[in-house]
């Protein structure tokens, strides 16, 4: 992966890590699991594209899930591209037989995530896909989604490579939305742990 993963980008929703992260600080965060990561896979990456498949992982426990979403009436078919299903592997026909509606999706995203600080690496797409997905439920989530990068750059310390490889050791990314965000929290714990 490359170095630069930890940049900062243009996000839907974010909210900002102004000063540098203390780590003791953080331990209470440890304790209380209020950070957590959240993954989507779509249908592609168009302005169009909807959800397919929704996974998160909260930091130091043992919370996590993924979820199916089956399509909203409202999202197009046409913006289905055979690349995505290529890379995350799920058909239109998998989803519409296995995936759950839009306002069930929801409600297990707000019993997991409420109140969390919620972390992911592409939060333009992930903060489009939540709300394309909050908007076919029609609620609103219980979660602020936040970006990735700010969390890690504090962290890292120069040890980028290092961690990725640790990362993919023990939680290999793969383009599904469960094993994903378990990776990213294991950049995290990693982080802490190599210190």
């Amino acid at each position: 992966m490359a170095a630069g993963r930890f940049s900062k980008g243009q996000y839907v929703q974010r909210q900002d890590l102004t000063s540098k992260i203390d780590r003791d600080a953080d331990a209470g965060h440890e304790a209380d699991g209020s950070i957590a990561f959240i993954d989507l896979e779509a249908s592609g990456l168009f302005p169009n594209s909807w959800p397919v498949e929704v996974g998160w992982a909260v930091a130091h426990k043992d919370i996590d899930g993924a979820v199916l979403i089956r399509r909203a009436p409202g999202w197009s078919d046409d913006a289905w591209d055979p690349k995505a299903e290529s890379l995350h592997g799920l058909s239109r026909d998998f989803i519409d037989a296995n995936g759950e509606p839009a306002p069930a999706v929801c409600q297990k995203l707000n019993a997991a995530l409420a109140g969390r600080q919620v972390y992911a690496d592409a939060p333009a797409w992930d903060g489009y896909w939540l709300y394309r997905l909050f908007q076919a439920g029609g609620c609103k989530p219980a979660f602020v989604l936040n970006d990735f990068g700010t969390l890690m750059r504090p962290l890292v310390g120069g040890r980028e490579a290092a961690l990725f490889d640790a990362a993919e050791a023990r939680a290999p990314r793969c383009h599904r939305a469960l094993p994903d965000a378990l990776h990213l929290k294991a950049l995290y714990e990693l982080s802490l742990e190599m210190g």
